[in-house]
């Protein structure tokens, strides 16, 4: 919920400025932080739900896709990072340990 948040305010931010296209990479670091604190499936549910924010309020959508070919990358590698920056670096869950 805190990604999404972030997320819409730098979509008003950004919005219309020649940046926006390198927005969701700097988003990895929200996410990061995110998974961090909150663990791996809120840092994966955050990255996806910031990628669907992101193409739909900050980049020209066409249908299901997005216009710029570099914007578009750029919310793949938001995906991609993630959910595997959230996978592996968020902190185990206690008694997850399989003996």
């Amino acid at each position: 919920m805190i990604a999404a948040w972030i997320a819409a305010f730098l979509c008003i931010l950004f919005r219309g400025r020649n940046s926006s296209a390198v927005i969701p990479l700097a988003f990895l670091v929200i996410v990061i932080l995110v998974a961090l604190r909150f663990g791996a499936l809120a840092g994966m549910l955050g990255s996806a739900t910031a990628a669907v924010i992101f193409a739909f309020f900050l980049y020209r959508p066409i249908g299901f896709g997005v216009d710029d070919p570099a914007a578009r990358m750029n919310l793949a590698w938001l995906v991609l990072g993630g959910l595997a920056c959230s996978y592996l670096l968020a902190p185990e869950q206690p008694g997850s340990h399989h003996q």
